[in-house]
């Protein structure tokens, strides 16, 4: 069948610009490029076509396209990261930076992460459009699977929204629930706005229920015992 806007289905992809690979679902694709990173989540991500969860480029190339079959996609810039702005490079006093600086370091000043690219007297330019902003990108994709079951539709979109799995269940069938690792909102700065997409995607996914239920456990920690011994460690002779 051909991928139509509003499917959910499973995709893999690799991201390359001028043929070096910046982003990649596989771990063997992304170890053999050098970008593999012990903490990603790695595998097929489940992606909603047409709204936007993916690059604008690649979200329209998905459409008519079949499952199990490998394609090629080279996104211009507009469709991808955007135009590299002058107006996104600003001359930033280093007084106002929260640490000392060099070029070609990242910073954050006021939310905003850039690029450290220059100084020039007690002043940094620092660049804080998208690091592939202005650049044409190249993607290698195959979708794997259409997704069917609502439950790991939501599941799906749940990790590509916070990069954690997190398990849904809709038993009984008037409400859902999310498992949530504790202090979310500590780790997730974003996770008021998080928090509301995915339920609304789980209002839209799940028409029959009544309500959304995040699930946050505090497990109660064990007192160490006088002579315990760590995980790991030694008894002392």
């Amino acid at each position: 069948m051909a991928i139509e806007n509003g499917n959910y289905i499973k995709l893999s992809y690799t991201g390359s610009v001028n043929g070096v690979p910046f982003d990649a679902t596989g771990v063997d694709e992304a170890k053999k490029a050098g970008i593999f990173r012990e903490n990603a989540m790695y595998g097929p991500v489940v992606v909603k076509v047409g709204v936007g969860r993916v690059l604008p480029g690649v979200d329209e190339d998905l459409v008519g396209k079949e499952i199990g079959r490998e394609y090629t996609v080279v996104v211009p810039a507009a469709k991808a990261f955007g135009e590299h702005k002058k107006a996104d490079m600003k001359a930033i006093d280093k007084k106002t930076l929260p640490q000392k600086v060099s070029v070609l370091d990242c910073v954050t000043v006021e939310g905003r992460e850039g690029i450290v690219v220059n100084k020039v007297g007690g002043r940094y330019l620092v660049d804080f459009n998208h690091p592939l902003a202005g650049q044409a990108v190249s993607y290698v994709y195959k979708i794997e699977a259409l997704v069917e079951d609502p439950i790991e539709m939501l599941a799906g979109t749940i990790r590509l929204f916070t990069g954690r799995e997190m398990k849904v269940c809709n038993v009984p069938k008037d409400f859902v629930s999310i498992e949530i690792p504790p202090m979310m909102a500590m780790y997730n700065q974003n996770w008021t706005m998080t928090e509301y997409l995915i339920t609304q995607e789980a209002f839209g996914l799940f028409p029959e229920i009544a309500a959304v239920k995040f699930v946050e456990t505090f497990t109660r920690p064990h007192p160490k015992i006088d002579g315990e011994v760590e995980e790991g460690g030694a008894v002392p002779g």
